[in-house]
């Protein structure tokens, strides 16, 4: 009976161990979603509405710092109308973790300072910093952000 056991066990650790993607596979799903976020950054930079588009997933939910929330039609037509215009991003830290298969979904959060005039907000170019979490997924063989949610580091950036 323990044999059986000992057998079942193994057999189970066996199994769950195959059900995991390898590592490698998981770090280059991460590396890869890093470069979509690069690539989302410098697009943001120089107003290229035709390369977010390509980036942003068409049901794309994106929560700002400030608590406005847009979708993919209204936060490219806050960039395109000249309402929203991103000064400068600097990365300060960034942590990737790959989910699901290993390979088609990756989650990065980290910290951001940022330039940023948004009309919507204030008149006035402001710089903040952030904390944020967002969501890429691999879809038809490009890297694509679902989701985006910042929050105000207040230590750094007061409350005005």
């Amino acid at each position: 009976m323990r044999r059986m056991m000992s057998l079942v066990v193994l057999l189970a650790g066996a199994v769950v161990a195959l059900a995991q993607p390898p590592p490698s596979t998981m770090r280059e799903a991460a590396k890869q979603a890093m470069g979509a976020e690069s690539s989302r950054v410098s697009a943001l930079e120089r107003s290229d509405v035709a390369a977010l588009d390509r980036i942003l997933d068409e049901h794309l939910t994106y929560v700002h710092a400030s608590g406005k929330v847009d979708t993919k039609a209204s936060f490219l037509a806050a960039i395109r109308s000249g309402e929203l215009h991103y000064i400068s991003w600097k990365l300060m830290n960034v942590n990737a973790r790959a989910e699901g298969d290993g390979d088609s979904t990756v989650v990065l959060d980290g910290e951001y300072a940022v330039r940023v005039k948004d009309a919507r907000v204030r008149p006035d170019a402001f710089d903040v910093d952030i904390f944020f979490l967002t969501v890429y997924e691999r879809r038809e063989g490009r890297w694509q952000q679902i989701a985006w949610e910042s929050t105000r580091d207040v230590a750094k950036t007061p409350l005005r």
